[in-house]
């Protein structure tokens, strides 16, 4: 699971003193000068992030109390009154805020401050590795690189690797262990399940199936094979059922067929 992502129109620049609108100015952002407690609070949850031209102290004592989740919390990037720095304040990782960060800077000339330990150290974030979905004991393998000790990697169908997690590259010390895979894998203490993107589900339906069955169906079929849904990539499925519910329901995407060519195929 990689960072949200922070998309240029979705993200706010607030500025309190003239010289703040003038470096908000500079960026490629809508910006409201105004009370950053007051904008803050009124526009949470409509965008992906916010540049604050504030103190991070202020900007503490602001977003603080509307901090829920930061799966899904804004990214919040705090640029100081001379414009030198600009500091990845909250949702580092998960809601973009590092690369948010990184792009201000490099717009205002200014140094980016992250410090989430695993980019300073220059370290792969298990759970935000494009292309995978990481699930188990993160924090704790995390905290095993961090400390240098490499985890044990499984990874039997050869997916590539950051170097830090290549086993042929890094001695593995253990006792933590990483596991590359598509099937599930049981949770425990010291183990990460990366899944990628690997597996595509068939579905078939009548009309009026509804979403739910299909995510039932699902469900039980992945169960089934000991397969982890989190490797699910995408749903295929016949034409004209494209756009039903009980196909667009699972929320993934939808790739048809017309009908001779699924009837070419050997089942």
């Amino acid at each position: 699971m990689g960072s949200r992502g922070v998309s240029t129109g979705r993200v706010l620049s607030v500025s309190v003193t003239e010289r703040g609108r003038g470096l908000a100015a500079s960026l490629p952002f809508p910006s409201v000068h105004s009370s950053a407690a007051v904008t803050v609070r009124q526009r949470w949850g409509t965008v992906d992030g916010f540049v604050l031209f504030l103190a991070t102290g202020a900007a503490v004592r602001i977003v603080g109390p509307l901090l829920v989740d930061k799966a899904t919390d804004p990214a919040i990037v705090c640029v100081d009154e001379a414009g030198r720095f600009a500091v990845a304040l909250c949702g580092g990782h998960s809601g973009g805020a590092n690369d948010l960060a990184r792009q201000v800077a490099g717009l205002l000339g200014a140094e980016a401050v992250v410090t989430t330990a695993t980019d300073a150290l220059g370290v792969p974030a298990l759970d935000h590795l494009p292309g995978f979905v990481a699930d188990g004991d993160v924090a704790g393998v995390t905290t095993a690189l961090l400390d240098g000790r490499p985890p044990l990697v499984v990874n039997e169908a050869g997916w590539p690797l950051p170097p830090a997690l290549d086993p042929a590259g890094t001695p593995a010390r253990g006792p933590e262990l990483v596991v590359v895979t598509d099937r599930a894998v049981p949770r425990a203490p010291g183990l990460v399940a990366l899944h990628p993107p690997c597996l595509v589900a068939g579905v078939g339906a009548s009309t009026g199936a509804s979403a739910e069955e299909t995510r039932d169906l699902l469900s039980r079929a992945l169960a089934d094979a000991g397969l982890a849904r989190a490797s699910v990539a995408a749903v295929a499925t016949i034409d004209r059922r494209a756009a039903d519910a009980a196909v667009v329901g699972l929320g993934l995407p939808v790739v048809a067929y017309p009908p001779e060519a699924l009837a070419a195929m050997a089942v």
